[in-house]
């Protein structure tokens, strides 16, 4: 089944709404194959829950934290004895998959999972592991990041019932024969841009850095199998609207979507109203989800996370004062996020291949900064606008071609089959779209309070 595309359907009716979430969902419930059981996520819960210092402590469970150059490269890998479903991997960090294509080949059979694991590759199945439940367990390794030592770890990993440990766990990535652990693009105006200069091989990694990226990935995780649930749970309201036995027992397995059925209770068009509240949710989902791709860079003082942020929003607040604005403010971000989101997801799939390094996605991030334009929620890359002019910009934007949604990124982007090809279309980028997006917000909406002052004086 080829993925469904919204030009083949009709958004001016429900109808065609309905018809268009039913399709997105079969498609990926046949991409996504069958999954394991949920105890499999209860067990893992139980191991995060009173965080890294309390896994070790667990009898028959062993942890390896893998550093590399100070680097967190793979953390909480636990394993069991148990060869029934006790056996477990849990992965926080997305380095895991692309060395599960090396060493993770038989482990499902190993650990005595569900035989039906076998139609998931090694990285998917790691993944599958990882998120199984809709991403409730990624929601608990926040508490574990925060807890990981500066770096300094040695590699240890003691594997349970004789089973054979791989013997690399950081994604082999070769050139020419020669295993790159670091930066791996040969892309030399990318690398001459960033940090004085920076060849391939370096290691651009630092602790502060790897706990930002296990978050950002841990992020990414929950965001997806939200979505994911989402897409699920509308494809089900959708198909079961007319089978009220099938729809009881969906809802009794769905009690956020039973509650929202209990707001819209005799109304007739209460499935339509929950359908769109669910809809609602989705898009808060992707947004969010496209936030996190962008966020590369470890935030600090002298550049805070001021995206809807404590910090952010009493600034924003200040502002509205001192402008004496009717209403309020909305944050709007100078380097769009789906330009930013679509270019790194697609960095993240060249990692998962281990076609790429981490190192390369730091060095296409830093390489944005270099040029003037950090990515994400960083109070450098935010301003606020009033609401009007705000929306006034994104239609012109669009409307110019200078702004496309997030999907025309991702899809331009599918061809790309090597780091220094993306490399070269993201320079290609900061220096067009991204340029002509960032220079037209700084002058918006002053351009659009000069043209009120003088439309107001005739």
């Amino acid at each position: 089944m080829e993925k469904p595309d919204q030009k083949d359907y009709d958004f001016s009716s429900q109808e065609g709404y309905d018809q268009y979430d039913a399709a997105v969902a079969k498609y990926e419930r046949i991409q996504k194959g069958p999954m394991i059981g949920t105890g499999f996520v209860d067990t893992v819960e139980d191991v995060v829950q009173s965080a890294g210092e309390q896994i070790s402590k667990i009898p028959g469970v062993s942890v390896g934290l893998q550093y590399f150059g100070g680097a967190v490269k793979t953390v909480d890998q636990v394993m069991s004895q148990d060869q029934g479903l006790g056996g477990m991997v849990y992965r926080t960090y997305k380095n895991v998959r692309s060395a599960a294509e090396e060493g993770f080949g038989d482990l499902a059979e190993n650990l005595g999972v569900d035989p039906r694991i076998g139609s998931f590759a090694g990285g998917e199945f790691v993944d599958t592991l990882a998120t199984a439940g809709l991403g409730s367990v990624a929601k608990k390794t926040a508490a574990v990041v925060d807890k990981l030592p500066p770096g300094g770890m040695s590699p240890q990993l003691a594997m349970a019932g004789g089973m054979t440990a791989p013997t690399q766990l950081a994604p082999q990535i070769t050139k020419g024969g020669v295993v790159m652990k670091a930066v791996t693009t040969t892309d030399q105006p990318t690398l001459e841009a960033v940090r004085g200069g920076v060849k391939t091989g370096d290691k651009l990694v630092t602790p502060t850095q790897g706990k930002r990226l296990i978050r950002r990935d841990v992020e990414i995780d929950r965001l997806k199998g939200s979505i994911e649930q989402t897409n699920v749970q509308l494809d089900a309201l959708l198909e079961l609207q007319g089978d009220p036995n099938n729809l009881r027992l969906f809802l009794n397995d769905n009690p956020e979507v039973e509650k929202l059925m209990g707001m819209y209770e005799g109304r007739p068009d209460q499935i339509k109203k929950v359908a769109n509240r669910l809809r609602e949710r989705r898009i808060g989902a992707q947004e969010s989800l496209s936030r996190q791709q962008s966020n590369i860079l470890p935030f600090d003082e002298t550049d805070p996370n001021f995206f809807r942020s404590k910090e952010g929003l009493v600034a924003k607040k200040q502002e509205e004062v001192r402008r004496s604005i009717e209403g309020y403010l909305e944050q709007h971000h100078l380097f769009p996020k789906g330009i930013s989101a679509a270019f790194f997801g697609r960095m993240d799939d060249l990692i998962s291949k281990g076609k790429a390094d981490k190192d390369d996605l730091i060095l296409m991030a830093e390489y944005a900064v270099a040029q003037g334009k950090r990515t994400g929620d960083v109070k450098s890359n935010l301003i606020n606008m009033q609401k009007d002019p705000h929306n006034e910009l994104h239609t012109m934007l669009r409307a110019s071609g200078a702004e496309l949604g997030k999907t025309d990124y991702v899809r331009s982007l599918k061809d790309v089959k090597d780091v220094n090809e993306l490399m070269r279309r993201w320079r290609a980028m900061l220096d067009s779209d991204v340029a002509y997006n960032v220079d037209t917000a700084k002058v918006w909406e002053p351009l659009d309070d000069l043209i009120k002052e003088v439309r107001s004086t005739k």
